[in-house]
């Protein structure tokens, strides 16, 4: 059985992503549809990634970022990112 600390560690850091994605999205300065149609995927993946409904998997998130130039990394967790 998965511990609370463990469940808590997941989803603060999906939090983050979440936040990452949103705030990345603006620096660019594009609209869920523009990003959506840079990317090639509809409007409502990207609000359901943003609004924490649709977590999605390594291909879609590639799939979103890479026409933007963009790309996902794994790097170690900072003692002070999970609490």
């Amino acid at each position: 059985m998965e511990s609370i600390e463990q469940y808590v560690v997941e989803e603060k850091l999906y939090m983050d992503f979440i936040y990452d994605f949103v705030v990345l999205r603006h620096e660019l300065g594009l609209t869920q549809q523009e990003m959506a149609k840079k990317s090639n995927v509809l409007r409502d993946k990207i609000a359901k990634i943003e609004a924490g409904i649709y977590p999605p998997n390594i291909k879609s998130i590639i799939k979103i970022l890479g026409p933007l130039g963009y790309t996902i990394k794994i790097e170690k967790i900072q003692s002070e990112s999970i609490k």
